[in-house]
């Protein structure tokens, strides 16, 4: 399943959060004098960040952190891969080094610690989201309108959930089961992802106007009783009327949407997503900090995308391994772990592959004196170390 299906359906749930909850508290309140003091402006002073988790089963399927700047009407999303290559000191199997698996293991708390870490930004609240609570959602709401392009028919087995789709061209209202269907269909658009992404968008604004439209104001009780049982967030009721308050009285002009820079590829075969740490963390502070960048928690970041050969140049066994564990629990991405053959060494070396700067980075993390520039060229590695007897 595509990212972007899985943020276009956790946006509109976290606009149905926001829509929802400040009519209900309206609806609820119309006979009952509210004191100016009860509800704070804390999110009109400051927008706030938001983590949103898309649960399936204990695994976070989808990661994104949203805020909506009321100055500027604007809503920016930032969607995290779930292979986001991770890793955290005494987890070292090659799916504990992503970082769904801070969730998986750590939960809500974790994960919101390795998010900050990698965003250098402060999260300040949480929601966890299911699929079950999109199609119920959207039975609330009495469907969407949608106009689907084409039909599409789609099966696939191995999806969680299992992914059966069968939809007809056309205009008509689509259920919770038939919209989950139609988010997630990712063939047959002939300009791929553009195709895919505006008819996504389509969907979304279809629902905005279904939910702000007065007829959906008597399934409110009901919408709020569905919403309740299924979410999970620190937010409280305070904030989420306060969101709804400000979302209806400055409604949103523009919606930026973006994945954390990087690119996929395979280590050990194993599929991870490096992240380009320096773009991360520049857009980040363009859609979360307003220029304020957060300082870093985590010194090693940089060396996430310093990938690393490690040999074991004695007869000693396990050193290679040994010293490869430095390096990863330092954040460098070790890449192969070998031993040299026929040759001996005295002395430990780091031979410089791609970058003189990534090798000394390798050299200064185990203490290595001797860095020499190799001619043969590893578009995949780029330094090599040789562990020699001073190391044993």
């Amino acid at each position: 399943m595509k990212k972007t299906f899985k943020i276009i359906i956790l946006i509109f749930l976290c606009m149905s959060i926001a829509i929802a909850a400040g009519t209900f508290m309206f609806y609820i309140n119309l006979n009952i004098p509210v004191k100016s003091n009860e509800i704070q402006s804390n999110i009109s002073e400051k927008n706030k960040n938001i983590l949103f988790v898309g649960d399936a089963d204990g695994l976070s399927d989808t990661i994104f952190v949203a805020s909506y700047n009321i100055q500027k009407k604007e809503i920016n999303l930032l969607s995290i891969p779930r292979d986001v290559y991770y890793p955290r000191p005494g987890y070292y199997s090659p799916e504990e080094m992503k970082i769904n698996a801070a969730y998986s293991e750590g939960k809500i708390d974790t994960l919101k610690s390795a998010v900050e870490d990698i965003l250098k930004i402060n999260i300040d609240n949480y929601v966890i989201l299911n699929y079950d609570g999109f199609k119920r959602i959207v039975d609330a709401i009495g469907g969407v309108e949608v106009n689907v392009p084409f039909d599409m028919v789609y099966d696939d087995d191995v999806a969680k959930p299992p992914l059966h789709i069968n939809l007809k061209k056309g205009l008509q209202i689509l259920d919770g089961e038939k919209a989950l269907e139609f988010v997630r269909y990712r063939h047959g658009y002939r300009d791929g992802d553009i195709g895919r992404i505006n008819a996504q968008h389509a969907f979304f604004k279809s629902f905005i106007n279904k939910v702000t439209s007065p007829s959906i104001l008597p399934k409110i009780p009901s919408l709020a009783i569905t919403l309740s049982r299924n979410i999970k967030t620190d937010l409280s009721i305070s904030d989420l009327t306060e969101y709804a308050v400000n979302f209806v009285k400055n409604k949103p002009d523009k919606i930026n949407m973006a994945t954390i820079p990087g690119e996929g590829r395979y280590q050990n075969d194993v599929s991870y997503y490096f992240i380009d740490t320096g773009q991360t963390i520049d857009l980040a502070d363009q859609f979360f900090n307003n220029g304020a960048a957060k300082p870093s928690t985590y010194k090693n970041i940089d060396n996430l995308n310093i990938n690393v050969e490690v040999l074991n140049g004695t007869g000693i066994p396990g050193l290679a391994t040994k010293y490869a564990d430095k390096l990863k629990k330092q954040g460098f991405t070790v890449v192969k772990i070998g031993n040299v053959d026929g040759i001996n060494y005295s002395a430990s070396i780091v031979y410089i592959i791609s970058s003189e700067e990534k090798a000394k980075k390798v050299a200064k993390a185990l203490s290595i004196n001797f860095i020499e520039r190799n001619v043969k060229k590893n578009p995949n590695v780029d330094a090599t170390v040789i562990i020699g007897e001073d190391k044993k």
